[in-house]
């Protein structure tokens, strides 16, 4: 736990080129985009979040926080026409996801017909089904793995890829409570875009989370370094913050948006078993991006009233 702990202090402290993200100059940048409207407002900050069926897409091993079996549905309006549909079933120590991600119609041009005049229109689209488990090495460690296949499809090409993260998480310190997390994500073998060999996006997730109270209320602190294949570093952090029970308001910056500042928003609501998240991010001038995440947990059937949420995860 202590190694853990000195392992992400010390990787922090790497000089290494700044950078923000690949603006969709890569293959498979699905596999970066938020699972959830919660993560999303965080600015994607979740390497060490817990008890939330997303985690699976951030840290498999944060799988072993969940206390009962929850679900997730997210609806993602992005500019230009961009859609992305996700859910996430999860429970102790397991859990899947599915994604579909569609570009919107882009009308077929050639160099001989720049105006693309009767060549129509095509709609890339991009999907992806995940599938982890986690399980508890100590009462304050935890390891897991996840499983992923990702198809991506333009016009008339097809890739499609197998990769695998695995990850760890460690309680630092219980009070305040101190959560620490990395993960190995997109590791796998090549594909093939037309004649083209395409690596996939790996990358190196550092997490931290930390739960602390102030003037009364939860609060949680969460931020991820991360480092991709080329060395380069990319931030997020998020806020979250209960301001009455059952309500959460959340801000955060997400280094991976190339259009905009990085600044992300939203809120959460609780009502017994049923939750809703709101996450919205500028992207200059392309527009805003809008999420909203239905979520229930299947541990908490009775609706008794709204329920706080000052848990390590928001």
């Amino acid at each position: 736990m202590r190694l853990l702990g000195a392992l992400l202090a010390c990787l922090l402290c790497v000089p290494a080129a700044w950078g923000r993200g690949y603006g969709g100059s890569r293959p498979f940048e699905l596999l970066f985009l938020d699972a959830g409207a919660a993560q999303g407002a965080l600015g994607g900050a979740f390497g060490a979040g817990a008890d939330d069926p997303n985690v699976l897409a951030y840290n498999p091993a944060g799988l072993t926080t969940l206390e009962s079996v929850k679900a997730s549905l997210m609806h993602t309006a992005h500019f230009q026409d961009v859609t992305r549909e996700h859910l996430a079933l999860a429970g102790p120590g397991w859990g899947t996801s599915i994604d579909y991600l569609r570009y919107g119609a882009i009308n077929r041009r050639t160099l001989s017909n720049p105006d693309g005049t009767g060549l129509g229109s095509f709609s890339p689209h991009a999907l992806s089904a995940a599938a982890g488990l986690a399980f508890p090495l100590t009462d304050s460690l935890s390891v897991g793995a996840a499983f992923r296949h990702t198809r991506e499809t333009i016009d008339r090409t097809t890739g499609s890829a197998y990769s695998a993260d695995v990850g760890a998480q460690a309680v630092l310190l219980e009070e305040p409570l101190l959560r620490v997390g990395v993960a190995v994500q997109n590791a796998g073998p090549q594909t093939r875009f037309e004649s083209e060999r395409e690596s996939l996006p790996l990358n190196i997730r550092w997490g931290s989370a930390l739960g602390f109270g102030l003037l009364g209320r939860p609060m949680v602190l969460l931020a991820d370094a991360n480092h991709d294949e080329n060395g380069r570093l990319i931030l997020q952090a998020g806020l979250g913050l209960p301001l009455v029970e059952g309500v959460a308001l959340r801000l955060g910056y997400n280094g991976r948006n190339d259009a905009g500042l990085g600044v992300t928003g939203g809120f959460g609501l609780e009502w017994g078993a049923m939750r809703v998240d709101y996450a919205m991010a500028p992207y200059g001038a392309l527009g805003l991006a809008h999420q909203l995440s239905l979520g229930w947990d299947f541990g908490r059937a009775e609706v008794k009233g709204v329920l706080p949420r000052g848990r390590l995860s928001r």
